[in-house]
């Protein structure tokens, strides 16, 4: 009985995170029809060329240490030691972002200016740093929420921030017409709306002290992680950085609405993470492992592989639909930016076994690599080939990092049929959004919806997975 409370439990805490997760981002996602409608291509671009700043900044000034955090918690001996290590990381950490943030007010407009970046630091990158000062107070508390076991509160602040943050920033983009300063200031005020929350959160559940051992601990345990998150941000959004450095905000701009559209596909595969990485982990060492990994992989496969081909598919009619004519040719970038999305989807499960084998160093490298390699690649390429530079590089790094993940993961069996059904999707993609061009909307969405399920159902039959079953794959812990 107590196994079946723990499982249950296991099962509601999953739901509702998974809730917490995914109802933000499709909250984002509704806001891009109507954001596509007021800003230009070169407005959106500035929005994401600033949040992709805001990533790079968080993982510098957390340093890895909410890891240490969430390692280390239980490991505490008393209720008193655990509220003395959330108090002595967050004095460390918010101390730190304080003089990060103004020495980026102090050197980050001549900084811009030596980048030769298409952004005037004013108002863009300054309303983006304070955002990001007040962004990452969330970060421990979430974490403590997690430690806890307590999702629920957790969930109820994103949802409400979700909905919140769309209703402001449309009334300042929409409604009082504010284009690219309304949407970042909008997401400024929000920020520090929760930031003040999460504040009195870490307040409510720590100990003032500074203990500098402590910390000189934990950072050695979290600087050899950084390397890794960083390299991970340089394959994934650095590109952004580069177009406006290469090319323009325009090229930005579309770059970004087909980003958008594209990692949709990850709200499926983060859902999936969540539920194959204990799974993998307890079953790591079973003498059937191969077995189970190869069912769990085909099923991940065929879920991933048809979310991609239907975003790539229906990518053209949802910008003709939802937004304005200048946005229109970002559909031809999609499914090769798709292609790094799903590839780096499928490597996660890799990845679990390469970490549950203990060899997490392999990971760093992958990721490094991964970063370096794209970096070079978007900076030799983009000023010759364009948007589509930036679409290829993250296809390429993405597939050989997926590649070698397998290779290390060191799983005997066999990866043909998932192949195959890649092969079959790629090739209808390329004729169904390359080749053939049917005018009328509606008549284009019939016989693209007929392609979509004669592939899929082919997909499945090549792979051996059974749609009707396929939700078992979220069910492991059942």
């Amino acid at each position: 009985m107590k196994v079946n409370r723990v499982g249950s439990k296991l099962v509601k805490n999953s739901l509702i995170y998974a809730v917490g997760d995914i109802a933000p981002r499709l909250l984002s996602f509704i806001s891009f029809p109507i954001l596509t409608r007021y800003l230009s291509p070169a407005e959106y671009g500035i929005v994401n060329y600033v949040n992709t700043i805001n990533l790079f900044l968080t993982t510098i000034g957390f340093l890895c240490l909410n890891t240490y955090y969430l390692v280390f918690y239980y490991k505490q001996p008393t209720e008193e030691d655990r509220r003395k290590l959330l108090g002595n990381l967050s004095i460390f950490i918010i101390g730190l972002n304080l003089i990060m943030t103004l020495l980026c007010f102090g050197v980050g407009p001549k900084l811009i200016t030596k980048f030769e970046s298409n952004i005037s630091f004013y108002p863009y990158l300054a309303i983006g740093l304070v955002t990001n000062l007040f962004g990452l107070v969330s970060v421990l508390p979430t974490a403590l929420y997690r430690l806890e076991e307590n999702p629920l509160p957790l969930t109820i602040i994103n949802v409400v921030r979700g909905v919140i943050n769309l209703g402001i920033t449309i009334w300042f983009v929409v409604g009082l017409g504010f284009k690219a300063e309304g949407l970042l200031f909008s997401q400024m005020i929000v920020t520090i709306v929760f930031g003040l929350i999460f504040i009195k959160i870490t307040l409510n559940n720590m100990i003032w002290t500074f203990n500098w051992k402590q910390l000189k601990t934990a950072l050695i345990f979290s600087l050899p992680l950084l390397p890794g998150s960083l390299s991970y941000l340089l394959t994934t959004m650095f590109d952004r950085i580069l177009i406006d450095k290469y090319l323009n905000l325009t090229d930005l701009g579309i770059y970004s609405s087909a980003s958008t559209l594209a990692l949709i596909l990850n709200i499926i595969s983060y859902g999936a993470y969540k539920a194959f990485e204990p799974y993998i982990f307890k079953h790591i060492d079973s003498p059937d492992f191969a077995g189970l990994f190869t069912k769990l992989r085909n099923g991940l496969f065929w879920v991933l592989l048809s979310g991609a081909f239907g975003l790539a598919l229906f990518a053209r009619e949802f910008f003709q639909i939802f937004s304005e004519q200048q946005y229109h040719t970002a559909y031809l970038y999609v499914p090769v930016i798709l292609i790094g999305v799903f590839c780096s989807a499928i490597g996660m499960p890799y990845g679990t076994v390469i970490t549950a084998h203990g060899h997490t160093k392999i990971n760093s490298a992958l990721s490094i690599c991964g970063g370096i390699t794209s970096v070079t690649l978007n900076i030799f390429l983009l000023s010759r080939l364009g948007i589509i530079a930036a679409c290829i590089t993250s296809a390429l790094t993405m597939t050989l990092t997926l590649i070698a993940s397998i290779h290390f993961s060191h799983l005997k069996i066999s990866h043909t049929p998932p192949f195959l059904a890649f092969l079959l999707t790629a090739v209808a993609t390329l004729t169904m959004v390359y080749f053939i061009h049917i005018p009328q909307l509606w008549l284009s969405c019939i016989a693209k919806t007929i392609v979509f399920l004669i592939v899929i159902i082919l997909s499945s039959q090549i792979i051996g997975v059974i749609p009707s079953k396929i939700k078992l794959l979220f069910s492991f812990n059942h």
